[in-house]
């Protein structure tokens, strides 16, 4: 019997959950995004759950989008729309962790990628090791961020610095995303889990209605229009895939090499 994707474990009211795709980088699809959407919603109806924290397991947090699957999705005889794909995946993970009352933390180990940086900007913390690395690589494949990576990142970072990010897709480390505002705290790699549940304790111990009510507000005055503007990041997203650079930029990153992109 094979393992489940997601896995689940619950400590002193911090509930954690972890990608589990190791072999893959925790790289994302249908599946796993599936047993996400259901632990976000049984954890915000429990009042014995204060705290919510996201990982992954092995050498990183996630890889991003499995591109296998995606393309199977994209290009298959039953080709399913991009836009469908968000409105029923990705999106329904990032409205959960920015509207569940409780505090989320994303624990970031090695790489986060593309939508995987996306959920964890997404959280409401987030908490790296110092050899962890960030990269959004949307515009590598000839895609723009998704899973409210295009709203979140310049929340986060400013307007200038998240189009620099976006349009390089540069990869970063856990010291400079430190520097810029795209996490809250670095710590030791070997200490990470440690200081994880120690950073999860502080909120768990809190007022849980304090903390409830002082994130809808701040969502409220930040992000008031934060499950629209996923709407509209799907129907670019969908622009984006349907023209011949997506092709290009997958094939191109499947075969190492750089991706030839036509003038439009």
């Amino acid at each position: 019997m094979s393992e489940p994707l997601l896995l689940a474990a619950e400590r002193d009211g911090v509930l954690t959950l972890t990608f589990n795709r190791p072999e893959k980088l925790n790289a994302l699809n249908d599946a796993i995004t599936v047993e996400l959407i259901d632990a976000l919603r049984g954890a915000a109806q429990r009042s014995d759950v204060r705290v919510i924290v996201l990982r992954g397991s092995g050498r990183g947090f996630s890889s991003g989008q499995d591109l296998e699957a995606f393309m199977r999705l994209n290009t298959g005889p039953e080709r399913v729309s991009v836009a469908e794909h968000l409105r029923h995946g990705y999106n329904v993970v990032a409205t959960s962790l920015r509207t569940i009352e409780k505090p989320v933390i994303a624990s970031i180990n090695g790489i986060a990628a593309g939508v995987g940086l996306s959920l964890a900007l997404a959280c409401d913390l987030r908490i790296a090791a110092d050899d962890a690395a960030f990269t959004l690589g949307f515009s590598k494949i000839g895609l723009i961020p998704d899973g409210g990576g295009s709203l979140m990142l310049p929340a986060l970072v400013g307007l200038g610095r998240a189009l620099e990010l976006a349009w390089t897709s540069d990869k970063i480390d856990a010291a400079e995303a430190s520097r810029i505002g795209l996490v809250n705290k670095v710590v030791p790699a070997a200490d990470l889990e440690a200081e994880t549940q120690a950073y999860a304790a502080r909120f768990a111990a809190a007022s849980p209605v304090a903390l409830a009510l002082t994130k809808r507000a701040f969502n409220r005055a930040v992000l008031p229009n934060f499950v629209q503007f996923l709407e509209e990041e799907a129907v670019l997203q969908e622009e984006s895939a349907s023209g011949p650079d997506l092709l290009e930029g997958v094939r191109a990153f499947m075969e190492k090499r750089k991706p030839a992109y036509a003038a439009r």
